[in-house]
């Protein structure tokens, strides 16, 4: 990568009672110098959390309450207020341990190119993640595959590091379709001509809080954002190979 230092954007709803864990998780990785958490929607004291953390550490840690909604919405809130060209998605829920997260940064880094977990070939711990989600990820992987030009991967994975731009030029039509983001994400980029690798990642159960996904109705509208994305990508085709 261009840049040895990354900004980290850490989506956070109704995680007060992990949040401070994880900020000093990511804390401890010496590349990330740029640390911004975006609070949306929260029941709890997660906002009271986030300032606090903010003012205790101002010269790394900024604040920022999403004004729209969804936790793609908050990636975006940080992108737009990164300090560097390369992003890391870190999940406030905890669920990938930080061993694992670092050797996503250190691949991406190394390899320059952007980078997202696999929780499909990593230890899953049990009860942290239905066997229909599996199922389901694993559906996506290999519907993704030919996008990827790779091995089948997790899309799904909430740690990625990628380039800032790769978020903040997404079309609106493909967020609109989109419910989480993380294919919209990873369309944008391969359409920039950014390759994208994944790394092994272990998976926990939480320790605090409960998920914010709607299962079904996300899985069927993930189905149909990965239809959408494959007529664009065919009508992208034949503009490219008509003669000019």
């Amino acid at each position: 990568m261009k840049s040895d230092f990354i900004t980290c954007v850490v989506p956070a709803r109704n995680e007060a009672g992990h949040l401070r864990e994880v900020i000093s998780q990511v804390k401890s990785i010496e590349a990330i110098k740029d640390i911004i958490i975006v609070e949306g929607g929260s029941s709890d004291k997660t906002w009271n959390v986030s300032l606090e953390l903010a003012q205790e550490d101002p010269t790394i840690i900024r604040a920022f309450q999403q004004t729209g909604k969804g936790k793609f919405n908050a990636v975006q809130h940080g992108a737009a207020n990164a300090k560097y060209p390369y992003l890391l998605v870190w999940d406030a829920d905890g669920t990938v341990p930080l061993e694992c997260t670092v050797k996503v940064i250190e691949h991406a880094l190394e390899s320059g190119h952007a980078t997202m977990g696999d929780r499909l070939r990593g230890e899953i711990e049990p009860g942290a993640m239905r066997f229909a989600n599996w199922v389901a990820n694993w559906v996506f992987a290999f519907l993704w595959w030919p996008i990827l030009h790779s091995k089948p991967s997790d899309m799904l994975c909430g740690t990625k590091i990628v380039q800032t731009s790769a978020i903040t030029s997404i079309p609106q039509w493909l967020l609109k379709i989109d419910p989480y983001g993380d294919f919209a994400l990873i369309a944008n980029a391969r359409f920039q001509g950014y390759q994208i690798h994944s790394v092994v990642v272990d998976y926990d159960a939480r320790k605090y809080g409960s998920t914010n996904i709607h299962r079904w109705s996300g899985g069927f509208r993930l189905l149909f954002t990965t239809l959408c994305i494959y007529s664009w990508l065919l009508l992208r085709k034949r503009e490219i190979d008509e003669p000019k």
